[in-house]
């Protein structure tokens, strides 16, 4: 269905894309229409058209849905921060598991495939731990905030429903004490918080300066918000690229998972949901099958989250991990746990695989929590050439998941089960754990 009314279209929404815009017709070709839900009838105006789809606006909903709701947020539909408060959590949680299923069928080539259905949060909201937001110089001084959609026009960060408490009000202090002290722009703030520990770490990137205003600023900062216990200043420079400067406390905030305490560097990565991280870790231990007498090999392992949390159900447990500052705080993280089984290499997944192979005993099963973009084609390689039986792969990107897990298919693994967990709440992000068994 689509005609024209007043320069204004009309068609009814079938479905969603892969960001959760609304997917209808135009012409015989998609259109995707933010803020759009499955089953309406809307009006939108174009706003770009291509060969083989188009892109509009919502303009009005004129058949609506029981699953469209009232956004929380009031800045919503302007922030860019989240995309899917239009719509109520069970639609939410439908379209993240058509998103997996579509990406695995599409991309993959895995029809077969058993997605379970996506696991919810108890209470979806308060739950980010972890933010960035972009800085931007307006005619008022600095603001802070996150790029409305499809532009960089920052949105002023006022208030924010998924964020934890004590987060706004630090974010919205920040950008004053900046243009009071004359510092300079700062491009970007990394806010962190403890869900157990409620310690708060900032990670503040600038352009040229390793150094950013004076230590007064802080003081005050740290004055208003007694939790705060660090502040991290990353600079880019033209000759020696990224400098990181601690200009107040500590670079490392602590948290506590499933009953292990993590030290979280300001440039390691870590869940941004540490409700639903207790949940993540069930399901891949569950999966995982653990026996005391097997080698587990973690890769891409962060700080340790997997390593540490299941290093007393292995007799051995094998990190290996890129960021040399991350494996630093493995090692700690062993220490302050007691595990005392654990190794932790720095490298490339795809460069030390084989003198793990040289060098440790073979891995029964391994578990792999690579970035968005997935795994190279080395590490697939590099996997497959030391014979796992199982393989767990955590991925928060269903597009790269199923290519990867296609091409382990290729390698004589079968895909048993893929399990959706939903960690990112009103966003279209998606965190799925998959299992792999060898044919072999």
């Amino acid at each position: 269905m689509d005609a024209s009314l007043d320069n204004q279209l009309l068609t009814e929404i079938k479905g969603y894309s892969h960001a959760g815009e609304g997917v209808g017709n135009y012409l015989g070709k998609p259109v995707f229409i933010p803020l759009a839900a499955r089953g309406e009838v809307v009006r939108f105006n174009l706003s770009e058209e291509k060969k083989g789809y188009a892109k509009g606006c919502l303009v009005e909903v004129v058949r609506t849905v029981p699953w469209r709701t009232e956004a929380l947020c009031p800045d919503f539909q302007h922030c860019g921060g989240c995309q899917l408060q239009h719509l109520t959590y069970d639609e939410q949680l439908h379209f993240k598991k058509q998103t997996v299923i579509d990406a695995l069928r599409r991309i993959g080539g895995l029809e077969k495939v058993a997605v379970q259905d996506v696991l919810p949060m108890d209470s979806p909201w308060h739950y980010r731990h972890t933010v960035r937001l972009h800085g931007q110089r307006g005619p008022e001084g600095m603001v802070l905030g996150n790029y409305q959609s499809k532009s960089h026009f920052v949105c002023p960060l006022t208030t924010c429903p998924i964020l934890p408490a004590g987060f706004p009000s630090i974010i919205a202090d920040l950008p004053s004490l900046l243009d009071a002290y004359g510092a300079d722009t700062v491009k970007e703030v990394v806010a962190r918080k403890g869900r157990s520990t409620e310690e708060i770490l900032l990670l503040l990137k600038t352009e040229g300066l390793s150094q950013t205003g004076s230590l007064a600023i802080w003081n005050e900062l740290r004055a208003r918000h007694p939790n705060l216990r660090g502040i991290v200043i990353q600079s880019n420079r033209a000759l020696t690229g990224q400098i990181s400067t601690v200009v107040l406390g500590q670079s490392f905030y602590n948290e506590i998972v499933s009953g292990i305490r993590f030290h979280i560097p300001a440039t390691a990565f870590f869940q941004n949901n540490p409700k639903q991280t207790e949940v993540l870790l069930l399901q891949v231990k569950a999966l995982c099958e653990p026996a005391p007498s097997e080698h587990l090999l973690d890769l891409y392992c962060g700080v340790g989250l997997f390593t540490h949390y299941l290093a007393r159900d292995y007799k051995l447990v094998t990190g290996i991990e890129e960021n040399s500052t991350a494996v630093a705080a493995a090692r700690e993280n062993a220490v302050n746990n007691s595990n005392n089984n654990t190794v932790f290499n720095c490298g490339r997944v795809e460069n030390t695989l084989a003198r793990i192979a040289r060098n440790m005993p073979a891995p029964e099963t391994i578990i792999l929590d690579p970035p968005r973009q997935g795994c190279l084609p080395g590490a697939i390689a590099g996997i497959t050439a030391l014979s796992p039986r199982k393989i767990i792969y955590v991925s928060c990107n269903p597009a790269t998941l199923a290519r990867d897990l296609a091409l382990l298919v290729k390698q004589n693994y079968h895909v048993q089960v893929v399990q959706p967990i939903d960690i990112f709440p009103h966003n279209y992000h998606i965190e799925c754990v998959a299992k792999l068994q060898s044919l072999d």
